[in-house]
């Protein structure tokens, strides 16, 4: 473990890290293989209306004083998490600038949505990015032609592990190297200066949420909850479906809130643990926090985040990523809170489906850029359909054309399930109802006519 932990330093000083960033990763390896533990959900309880909070309820309480709206919001920074590849949509390039609605990529929609706050109540939010080592020049190089002020830091990298060994991955290149996840936005913000500079300009507030969460909007009736109640750190959660029953649960644990995430659960209770009644609420990654008591915080050494050790093969070899999750941090924050939203403030796209419902009729950019359910779908539809496309028909946003004559009209307004597999190409101006699947056998084609309605059955 020594020689490991010599090679490790070694590798990550060279690289230019800081002392305090590598001997926080050397005790993060200190606790591979160290048996914590599960977490018995007999210990674990849901959290009471005095710990979760429920937004609608908020919202009918709130007051709508345009004075005090402006007051809260001037203390608040956005803070965009914007370190990942487009990897999961079979692309390279950083999620942020890929095209997401009416032809602007995430990024543009975030910068309108601060737009529209400065023209509304006359305060500026700066707009902040975390970015990686992978997303920083490319996206540098898109903000220069943006007429917003927008500010970076670039997170934290560490390197990957050999699995067998925990030596260091050294193969030369970038892949020895990756983000040690979001939970390390904290330590970031430290690190970077960027915490500083925001309390002693001011800022009491920091709103996190990931780039491709376009829902996730800053909102003055969340900050006034927050500064009512007196939260050191708010966690929004969202009613779980049963697509979400391996999503992370909000529970109480000796009267503290805490974030449990399936790998805590022991095999046998993990049904349990799935039990969406049992459980009922399951983390967005939207994230309020006080930023006075987070540099307390880390200033006490008291921000220790649950590891996660993610497994992967690289180049042939097996390879451990130590990973953190920023959600996790709330059972470091003494005051802390869980507030209900509805699914509108949860709306990630995590591959090329979610990201064909997002660019579809289903929802649109409302006045202050926010992404809203189009008025004319159905209530009793989710907030967006589910669309899932096998690798088979669609495994790149950039060769949607491809398959889609013209894809903008494709309409989803009444879609709830739509699944595309094999070869398929659809003409123009289609429209999908309720719950279609499309699956073409193996060397077989199938093409969708102009004009086609498609409702709730299998196709061909």
């Amino acid at each position: 473990m020594r020689d490991s932990h010599d090679n490790i330093r070694r590798k990550m000083l060279q690289r230019g890290l800081s002392h305090r960033v590598t001997e926080s990763f050397l005790a993060n390896v200190d606790l591979v293989g160290q048996e914590s533990g599960y977490v018995s959900l007999g210990s674990v309880g849901v959290p009471d209306p005095t710990l979760l909070l429920d937004y609608s309820t908020v919202m009918g309480n709130a007051t709508r004083d345009h004075s005090d709206a402006r007051r809260l919001l001037s203390r608040a920074a956005l803070i965009k998490l914007n370190g990942g590849r487009s990897t999961t949509m079979g692309g390279t390039v950083p999620k942020g600038i890929l095209k997401a609605k009416r032809g602007l990529s995430y990024l543009e929609v975030v910068v309108n949505q601060i737009k529209a706050i400065k023209e509304r109540w006359d305060c500026h939010v700066p707009l902040i990015l975390m970015n990686s080592f992978y997303t920083d020049q490319p996206t540098k190089e898109l903000i220069k032609d943006l007429d917003c002020d927008v500010r970076t830091f670039v997170q934290n990298e560490v390197p990957r592990l050999v699995e067998e060994t925990l030596v260091p991955l050294d193969t030369g290149t970038e892949e020895d190297w990756v983000p040690p996840g979001h939970g390390d936005v904290y330590r970031s913000l430290l690190s970077s200066g960027m915490l500083d500079q925001l309390r002693s300009a001011g800022y009491k507030w920091a709103f996190i949420s990931n780039i491709d969460n376009l829902a996730a909007t800053m909102d003055p009736i969340v900050l006034g909850l927050i500064e009512a109640q007196g939260a050191d750190f708010l966690l929004e959660v969202t009613p779980r479906t049963e697509a979400d029953r391996k999503g992370g649960a909000l529970v109480v644990k000796n009267g503290q809130l805490e974030l449990l995430e399936i790998a805590q659960v022991h095999p046998e209770e993990r049904p349990e643990f799935m039990d969406i009644h049992r459980f009922p609420v399951f983390n967005t990654n939207n994230i309020w926090v006080d930023l006075d008591a987070l540099a307390d915080l880390l200033a006490g050494g008291s921000l220790n985040l649950p590891l996660i050790q993610n497994r992967k093969c690289i180049y042939g070899t097996n390879v451990l990523q130590l990973e953190t999750a920023m959600g996790s941090a709330i059972g470091c924050f003494p005051r802390a809170k869980g507030l209900k939203v509805s699914r509108g403030r949860f709306c990630p796209t995590k591959d090329i489906g979610d990201l064909f419902a997002v660019r579809s009729d289903a929802c649109l950019l409302d006045g202050m850029a926010h992404l809203v359910r189009n008025p004319k779908r159905p209530m009793d539809l989710p907030f967006l359909p589910t669309v899932q496309f096998g690798d088979d028909f669609l495994d790149s946003p950039q060769r949607i054309n491809e398959r889609f004559e013209d894809p903008a009209s494709v309409s989803l307004l009444h879609a709830e399930v739509f699944k595309v597999f094999g070869n398929v190409f659809f003409e123009r101006d289609v429209t999908i109802q309720g719950n279609v699947e499309i699956a073409v056998p193996p060397g077989q084609k199938y093409t969708v006519p102009k004009g086609a309605v498609l409702a709730n059955r299998r196709y061909p």
